[in-house]
């Protein structure tokens, strides 16, 4: 079983101060395991599950430690993670959906951000502004869920690939290639098992979804182990490969 990684507190049951809310035939369909939780504007101890994100007096969403990515009212609970455009403050907009990252697990993969695949993040749409006795808004109603990432395109977390590279009149070599619109990060590591020699003479080329490997050397009992990031979209996972020579 992959492990997985919680960067945020899990969710517990929530205290919701009761208020009005518009309904019609055009709102999401809430999830049975969403959290419903009246965010008032200013409060920044009324936050989104266990992360820092709260309501400005500016009507905004803040925090100092996750990402916020506005997905607009197009998307739902169950989006794959979106790290093209995120911010610190982002405009509160009933209708739109949100997702929340904590800022530690997002990098850069294969040239762009991602969250590892066994992490989580919040997902959350604003059901609704709440407003103060004069009309004015004073808050908002806020639904919000604990995802993961569901990406069946990538390998699951530590997953192990065995290679074996076979030669003919020519130098040893082998190649892997993973789904066509996954991309391979160039900063992989490699090392040498027991007493191989293999990884100072492996030539390791990566172009997009496909990792090669030659070697023109004598390398008996050669074997080496690399441990790879492969990105798709903005999730990545971890991959430990097996190169083994027989020459």
């Amino acid at each position: 079983m992959a492990y997985i990684q919680k960067f945020f507190i899990p969710l517990l049951c929530s205290f919701v101060i009761t208020a009005a809310s518009c309904s019609g035939d055009d709102e999401p369909e809430i999830p049975s395991n969403a959290i419903p939780v009246n965010m008032m504007a200013g409060d920044a101890q009324s936050t989104i599950g266990g992360s820092d994100v709260y309501i400005n007096s500016s009507a905004n969403f803040s925090t100092t430690g996750c990402g916020i990515a506005d997905l607009g009212s197009k998307a739902g609970f169950y989006s794959n993670p979106e790290l093209s455009q995120i911010a610190q403050e982002v405009a509160v907009t009933p209708g739109n959906y949100y997702q929340i990252f904590n800022s530690r697990s997002i990098t850069t993969v294969a040239g762009s951000r991602a969250i590892p695949l066994n992490t989580n993040y919040y997902t959350a749409h604003v059901d609704s502004w709440l407003y103060d006795k004069d009309g004015d808004i004073s808050g908002a109603r806020i639904s919000y869920i604990e995802s993961y990432p569901d990406v069946p395109a990538l390998p699951e977390w530590n997953s192990q690939i065995e290679l074996v590279m076979h030669g003919g009149s020519g130098p040893e070599q082998a190649e892997y290639y993973f789904d066509k619109n996954a991309r391979i990060d160039s900063g992989y590591e490699i090392t040498d098992s027991e007493h191989s020699n293999l990884a100072e003479c492996l030539e390791v080329d990566i172009t997009d979804n496909r990792i090669s490997f030659t070697n023109r050397s004598w390398t008996p009992n050669g074997k080496v182990e690399l441990t790879l990031r492969v990105r798709f979209g903005s999730v990545y996972t971890r991959i430990f490969m097996t190169v083994e020579s027989t020459c």
